[in-house]
């Protein structure tokens, strides 16, 4: 699933005339941390319970690995259950939201890394099976 929804965020890059991102091992770790934080947690939200937002987990992982660099970062989470759990329902469904189509067409990120639990947030799911998906996004700047 992780790979399929790195293929359809890249083809939405290049028929935008974007580079592909690449996967960056870092940012796929905090990315799976995330979802499946979200999953046993059963929240929904960019910040954990603990007060972890996407650029302190950047940080602890490694990928903002000083002070002295530049970065920019960004994330995209969703949930779908059935049928609008799928790679493809998740992409387009960010293709069609301004901000999350925002990070996926950005000219500066190229790195990003790709999470996904098999469970959606039991709260909002209805008992219906699903998945909760994060997508990690950066570029370090060093010059």
């Amino acid at each position: 699933m992780r790979e399929a929804t790195l293929c359809l965020i890249n083809h939405e890059r290049a028929r935008h005339g974007e580079r592909a991102l690449r996967l960056n091992g870092k940012l796929a770790r905090i990315s799976q941390g995330h979802s499946n934080s979200m999953a046993s947690g059963g929240y929904f939200a960019h910040d954990g319970p603990g007060g972890s937002t996407p650029l302190s987990r950047m940080r602890a992982a490694g990928y903002v690995y000083s002070s002295h660099v530049g970065y920019e970062i960004g994330e995209n989470i969703a949930w779908g259950t059935l049928r609008l759990a799928t790679p493809k329902a998740i992409v387009e469904g960010w293709m069609q939201s301004p901000g999350h189509r925002e990070n996926i067409l950005d000219p500066h990120f190229r790195d990003t890394g790709i999470g996904v639990s098999p469970h959606a947030p039991a709260a909002r799911a209805g008992g219906q099976a699903g998945a909760i998906y994060t997508q990690d996004f950066g570029v370090i700047i060093t010059g």
